[in-house]
């Protein structure tokens, strides 16, 4: 990883919007913004069976087997091991961006694996959603119709999804917290410009 240059790493789970913070965050002080999931179908393509094989067996699971024919504790350990994976490509992609200061935003920004990088953990912080916020920001997302429609069970695999994440989102605020890195949680209670206000205000901004 490049080390010369600062990172600012924006972890957590889906629906929080840490999307839409470290765009901004990126946009307003001239910053480079690495998105994780946007470089996740190239890493897919390198992906060897031996070396990654959660990402590996993932990628060929229909959507009923990532979504019903499993535990929801197995689907979560499942999802956590693609992020762990993926992760190490993610580091090869950050340490090419030389040119300017970076913000890093995505689920692959775990907490136990962002904190032995850390020169200053004033850099990182964790947003995750509320259950109920979360469950209300995913049924506004279209696209999760299609991944829906695929299963045998859409109402069924909603839910196991919801829970998923509800669960993943836990074990990252108890992980940042374990490490004494910062959470930001989103309910829906304060607004966007509230929560990038804090952020900006830990990141020193």
């Amino acid at each position: 990883m490049n080390r010369n240059n600062t990172i600012y790493w924006i972890g957590g789970s889906a629906c929080a919007g840490k999307s839409t913070l470290a765009k901004r965050f990126a946009e307003e002080n001239n910053l480079t913004l690495y998105a994780c999931d946007e470089h996740y179908g190239k890493h897919l393509q390198r992906t060897l069976e031996e070396a990654q094989s959660a990402m590996y067996r993932v990628s060929r699971m229909t959507m009923n087997e990532v979504f019903l024919t499993r535990s929801i504790a197995e689907q979560l350990n499942t999802y956590t091991e693609c992020l762990r994976e993926d992760f190490r490509y993610v580091l090869e992609d950050l340490a090419g961006l030389r040119d300017r200061p970076v913000v890093a935003e995505g689920n692959q920004l775990l907490p136990g694996l962002v904190k032995p990088l850390l020169r200053r953990t004033d850099k990182a912080v964790w947003v995750i959603p509320a259950e109920q916020f979360q469950v209300e920001q995913y049924r506004k997302r279209e696209w999760i119709q299609g991944i829906l429609k695929a299963t045998e069970d859409p109402e069924l695999a909603f839910g196991n999804w919801m829970k998923r994440d509800a669960m993943f989102a836990g074990r990252i605020k108890q992980s940042a917290e374990e490490q004494q890195l910062r959470v930001l949680e989103v309910d829906g209670s304060r607004t966007l410009e509230q929560n990038f206000a804090e952020l900006t205000s830990w990141f020193g901004c």
